[in-house]
């Protein structure tokens, strides 16, 4: 294993250590902002306006319409986690948006974690961390376009039975992620992503979580969100310089299907490819600027 990819692996550990509370991370601690949030971190209602307001409701499909619909009009919870922007190619970040079981089977590879992301189908996919959160995760609504130019609407059914809690908790919530790039001076492609998450919990259990988990969640759904976004990055940087390396991962896992194990591989040279018309580019221009002096 290329030292590139390893510490893209290393870097996602303190996040999968998490997942275990990966719904209750979601379940934000308050209903407005608090001192001592990362910045760009919110739960005001000002910011859930705005973030409900961006959903295209008209868009989503029928059979699922309802049930977001009964989560934005009155969830317990909203936070919207702090934009993260990192060195990613735009195609390898949205591959990775269309395609998550790709990562979660990335870090069931290299034994960093037991969270098991099963799809069902093209919209639906089954999760389980194996900690006692299970649930399913079902994409209603999505525009993704060129330059990472995304928009991912996602309705998901949890519950989380185990320690510290007597009984089972459920949850379903409406999660919109949201994403652009821009090309910075030197070249460099990078990726801004953000989450908006609108949790509708069990009222029997709203009281108990509040007082067994405040203030350290939302914070931790933050930091996992920070996290994955730097293992992207890290990703990224590794498929520019050594996609034989992502290649040969890709082959191996084998509990991935055909068509995401090719589709990885692709994008993987695809970033290769950017890559080096980057460091083309860089030298010229260094030459150029020799050359005027």
């Amino acid at each position: 294993m290329v030292g590139g990819i390893r510490l893209a692996y290393q870097g996602a550990r303190a996040h999968l250590r998490r997942c275990g509370w990966s719904l209750l991370a979601l379940l934000a601690t308050a209903t407005a902002s608090t001192a001592g949030e990362p910045t760009g971190a919110s739960t005001s209602e000002a910011t859930q306006a705005e973030a409900m307001r961006a959903i295209p409701i008209a868009k989503i499909d029928p059979q699922f319409r309802p049930a977001v619909q009964s989560v934005l009009a009155d969830p317990t919870i909203f936070r919207r986690m702090p934009t993260s922007v990192v060195d990613c190619r735009p195609e390898l970040f949205t591959f990775l948006a269309q395609n998550p079981e790709v990562m979660v089977e990335m870090w069931r590879h290299l034994g960093v974690s037991h969270v098991e992301l099963k799809r069902i189908d093209e919209r639906t996919c089954k999760i389980s961390d194996g900690a006692g959160t299970t649930g399913t995760i079902i994409v209603v609504e999505q525009t993704c376009e060129e330059g990472a130019q995304n928009r991912i609407v996602m309705l998901c059914n949890g519950s989380y039975t185990g320690k510290p809690f007597q009984q089972p908790l459920s949850a379903q919530c409406v999660i919109v992620l949201t994403s652009g790039s821009k090309e910075e001076t030197n070249g460099r492609r990078f990726v801004a992503a953000r989450m908006d998450a609108f949790i509708k919990l069990d009222r029997m259990g709203l009281e108990l979580v509040a007082k067994a988990v405040h203030p350290f969640v939302g914070q931790t759904a933050d930091r996992n969100f920070t996290d994955t976004m730097l293992f992207v990055s890290n990703l990224s940087y590794t498929a520019e310089k050594r996609p034989e390396a992502i290649e040969q991962v890709a082959i191996d896992m084998q509990n991935l299907d055909q068509p995401r194990r090719q589709g990885l591989i692709k994008v993987a040279y695809q970033c290769a490819e950017a890559g080096r018309a980057w460091e083309q580019t860089r030298t010229r221009q260094a030459s150029l600027e020799t050359l005027s002096r």
